[in-house]
């Protein structure tokens, strides 16, 4: 069986429930720079551009259509369709939903307008997932004026039209659904979660792009404050009472990664807006450094992604933004925005700030374990072992039980070990 799997001496011990005695080494790994480098305001002047941090550079600008954000922007919401191609981008104060290519030119991209929920002083779009589909999925959120939760909170743009087109979503259980939902995806978009907060045990609703015109609803067990899902599916994220909880498919917990306390930050805010790796193997967390402000300008605090272990919640990563995330002090859940979003393998990451929106995209993914299968295999050895992970490159290194294990790495997220001949050792 194999149960857990840890790096080499020189880098932290990494504890997980996959594989015993099996050790994973990069070479060059420049472990100190990624675990504890930052981007800082003195070096990232400028705002609103894609920012390279093995480089120090900015890559190019990166503005709202059309030719930058409205007067009364106020953006709360991302998420990347599935081919990467588009970011959307959810702007409550100007009621619209922006698309916006990523890798283009500045000023690029369409506004759809959305407008907003009768019945309450301000209300536009908060929370967005792309589907395969072609559609998007919008949840509006209300604020101030309403004695009760909103109805007709979810709705849907459809991308393929010529401009694209806003409606409410056309489900048939979106009639008995109130609230605004947290939204998430899955990167291939084939597969949405919807959870409303509105009352403990809230519904939850799940579509998928096979039966498109329909909604699964059944009762949760909890409340939810934020969310996110692994794209393979194998794992969800939940945070609740400014704790992350890590759940199976199966939604049974499986861990709750914690900071040692000299990683913690005195004053820290979580940021709506956590993320898992595609794999199951980090978490995402964004974070302001102090109390965010009840209005815009903000100033005194900073903003930063912590990049843990997603099992043990060791700190692999911490990443000060050149300006802190946008959030007010009325954003306390991810019902009110999502204000950081990362592509398919957790290297660009996607953050609305202060001024707009920030692009940090990192020289290299930590290393990480998410999944391994199968679980066991036989002591004479040559079982094939696919590893779901993170930050996986050429020259990758393993051993099983003190041996060496032939590795070979498919892509920065995969790898294939072949297990060497083991001893009957129980605890191999």
């Amino acid at each position: 069986m194999f149960r857990g799997v840890r790096h080499a001496k020189s880098d932290p011990p990494f504890p997980i429930s996959c594989c015993s005695h099996c050790v994973l080494r990069r070479g060059l790994w420049r472990r100190w720079r990624e675990r504890w480098g930052s981007v800082s305001s003195s070096t990232a002047g400028f705002l609103n551009r894609y920012f390279l941090i093995n480089a120090q550079a900015f890559l190019g600008p990166l503005q709202l259509p059309p030719n930058g954000p409205p007067p009364d922007a106020a953006l709360r919401g991302l998420a990347l369709t599935p081919d990467s191609s588009q970011l959307v981008v959810a702007d409550f104060g100007a009621q619209s939903v922006y698309l916006i290519n990523p890798d283009g030119s500045a000023y690029n991209g369409k506004a759809v307008s959305v407008g907003g929920v009768s019945g309450f002083l301000n209300s536009g779009p908060a929370r967005v997932t792309a589907t395969s589909a072609q559609t998007i999925f919008v949840g509006l959120s209300g604020e101030g004026g309403s004695a009760g939760p909103c109805s007709g909170c979810l709705g849907q743009i459809n991308i393929l039209a010529s401009p694209p087109t806003f409606a409410p979503a056309p489900q048939p259980e979106v009639s008995s659904l109130t609230g605004t939902p947290l939204l998430q995806g899955d990167v291939a978009g084939d597969v949405a979660y919807l959870a409303y907060n509105t009352s403990p045990g809230g519904p939850v609703a799940v579509w998928n792009a096979a039966t498109p015109n329909v909604f699964s609803v059944s009762n949760a067990e909890g409340t939810a404050m934020d969310l996110a899902a692994a794209a393979d599916g194998t794992s969800f994220a939940a945070r609740a009472n400014n704790t992350t909880e890590i759940r199976g498919g199966n939604l049974v917990l499986s861990s709750i990664p914690a900071a040692p306390e000299l990683e913690v930050i005195p004053g820290r805010i979580a940021v709506p807006g956590i993320a898992l790796h595609p794999s199951d193997a980090l978490i995402y967390e964004p974070f302001l450094d102090g109390p965010p402000p009840a209005a815009l300008p903000v100033t005194g605090i900073r903003g930063g992604i912590d990049i843990r272990d997603a099992h043990s919640g060791v700190l692999r990563l911490r990443v000060y933004l050149p300006e802190p995330f946008a959030m007010l002090n009325n954003d306390v859940d991810g019902v009110h925005g999502q204000f950081l979003t990362t592509d398919g393998n957790g290297q660009r990451l996607f953050a609305i700030t202060t001024s707009g929106l920030t692009i940090v995209q990192l020289a290299d993914v930590p290393l990480g374990i998410g999944t391994l299968s199968p679980s066991s295999g036989a002591s004479s050895g040559g079982t094939l072992v696919a590893i779901r992970g993170s930050g996986f490159q050429t020259g990758i290194k393993a051993t099983l039980g003190g041996k060496s294990a032939s590795v070979t790495v498919q892509d920065m997220n995969t790898a294939i070990l072949t297990t060497p001949v083991l001893s009957l050792d129980p605890s191999n």
